[in-house]
């Protein structure tokens, strides 16, 4: 099972995604990729800090009529396994000296809790999170 990073779900909604990884998506059965809660949260975040227009109206409606629906009951929540994975998370990577975000370092708790991968295009901001990584950007089809 494998939790994907904002950037990773967020590049199909561009205006030209990187192919590497539409095809890397594409490859996956549905049912084994999940979001978080603090995902949907930076999804909707971003939308809102757009100017009022067309962009942002194409976006909220990408969100709700296609990723929500996709993604239907694998929306994991920050709960209280996800909350002490946190707090171990965060003091591990601040005791190494490369401390994490806190949407970051919650994303990696969820994934933790789960017993997930992560996937994401910035896997130095999840090194020191103790979380198996991959990157799409970097995975070869196939």
């Amino acid at each position: 099972m494998i939790v994907l990073d904002t950037n990773v779900v967020s590049e199909p909604l561009k205006p030209n995604p990187d192919p590497a990884v539409l095809i890397w998506l594409d490859s996956q059965e549905p049912q084994t990729l999940y979001l978080t809660a603090i995902n949907l949260a930076e999804l909707f975040a971003g939308v809102e800090a757009l100017p009022a227009g067309r962009k942002k109206t194409q976006l909220h409606q990408a969100i709700n009529q296609q990723l929500l629906p996709l993604f239907a009951g694998r929306i994991l929540p920050f709960d209280q396994q996800a909350a002490e994975n946190f707090a171990r998370i965060n003091a591990k990577a601040q005791a190494e000296g490369a401390p994490i975000g806190f949407a970051d370092c919650a994303i990696a708790a969820i994934a933790s809790a789960n017993g997930f991968l992560l996937a994401t295009r910035n896997v130095p901001d999840f090194q020191h999170a103790g979380i198996a990584l991959l990157d799409p950007w970097a995975e070869q089809s196939g």
